[in-house]
């Protein structure tokens, strides 16, 4: 460092300090800096992998206005009924200059009085899309191009819509059934007009099968104030949360509650319902007569997910796959994220 750089270096102390004082007034004008105020004596989680986390034993005692709703306990039904569960997922294979190669897997499994009769995977299943294949979608203009340049929404079509046609299937196959679905009962712009969640209720009502979403997990807050206490209740039961998830969510059908299905302090779910009577009680009564129930989730839905999870393996399958039979040529390639940041963890 030279002379002249030191001489400027009190200016430029200077210079921070009120940009460090524009800054502060700036953020603190919508933010309180005071965090020894808002924080002291709340209880607390600390997310893990940019994950939200939901507490064991629940908020505590503390009172919310949205614990209103009545408890209904769920008994176990032991008559004969099929239960049917389907989960689905989808990766990005290969690049194109026009497109993007994709693959879906999906799991089904069947369980009746409790015990499992068979579980099987359908795919995986390659589809391109690009500006000239998904013309035949019959998406919005303005979506379809999104589609095209977002991976993730690309990725999102393709499994609705496998999973779509899959669920249709399953609601004319059956009759006096339970189908389970990951997720909730929600139409999506992604849907084609003949195979939506609509279209398949509608199958189920005609067939007199029930069907259940089930979610893991929920964006909405809300519902971890709301199904506080749920999680004092010793055994399975459900809640009513329709006008909660109504004034918030557009597009969903059915009941919305929470629910939990086993005893003690296991995990509270979303679970939206449709049945052909409107009996909740005996639709999920008969899931937990025929269905095992571990650690307060499906196992069918759990070993669904598992059979449509796509392994390191099928990626390397599906690679050789299209080398060999497509008359494709691999080029070099680079991660650019990895080359600018290189080994820094991100």
């Amino acid at each position: 460092m030279n002379s002249k750089s030191l001489l400027n270096l009190p200016s430029c102390a200077t210079n921070l300090d009120k940009f460090g004082h524009i800054f502060d007034k700036s953020i603190f004008e919508c933010l309180s800096p005071k965090l020894h105020d808002v924080l002291k004596g709340k209880k607390i989680i600390f997310t893990k992998n940019n994950k939200s986390l939901v507490p064991i034993d629940g908020w505590g005692s503390k009172s919310t206005p949205y614990c209103t709703a009545t408890i209904t306990t769920i008994q176990p039904i032991k008559e004969d009924t099929m239960i049917s569960a389907i989960d689905s997922s989808s990766i990005q294979v290969a690049e194109t200059e026009e497109g993007s190669l994709y693959a879906v897997k999906s799991g089904i499994t069947m369980a009746i009085n409790g015990c499992e009769l068979m579980h099987f995977k359908i795919g995986p299943v390659l589809f391109y899309l690009s500006e000239e294949t998904i013309r035949y979608s019959a998406l919005d203009h303005r979506l379809t191009k999104f589609v095209l340049f977002d991976n993730d929404l690309a990725k999102r079509l393709i499994r609705i819509r496998v999973e779509r046609a899959i669920q249709m299937e399953l609601s004319r196959q059956f009759s006096k059934s339970i189908i389970l679905i990951d997720g909730s009962l929600k139409s999506s712009i992604f849907e084609s007009k003949n195979q939506s969640i609509k279209n398949v209720a509608e199958n189920c009502s005609l067939y007199r099968n029930s069907i259940i979403g089930i979610s893991k997990a929920s964006k909405l807050k809300v519902l971890d104030r709301v199904s506080l206490p749920l999680t004092k209740i010793q055994g399975p039961a459900y809640m009513d949360i329709d006008l909660i998830i109504q004034s918030l969510v557009r597009n969903t059908i059915g009941n919305n509650l929470m629910v939990k299905l086993g005893n003690n302090s296991i995990p509270v779910l979303r679970a939206d319902i449709i049945t052909t009577h409107g009996d909740k009680d005996e639709s999920l009564g008969k899931l937990l007569g025929n269905d095992s129930i571990i650690q307060g989730y499906p196992e069918t839905l759990r070993l669904a997910h598992h059979i449509s999870t796509f392994t390191s393996t099928e990626t390397s399958c599906l690679r050789g796959h299209v080398l060999s039979n497509y008359d494709v040529t691999e080029i070099a390639s680079e991660d650019i994220r990895k080359t600018l940041l290189g080994s820094i963890p991100v």
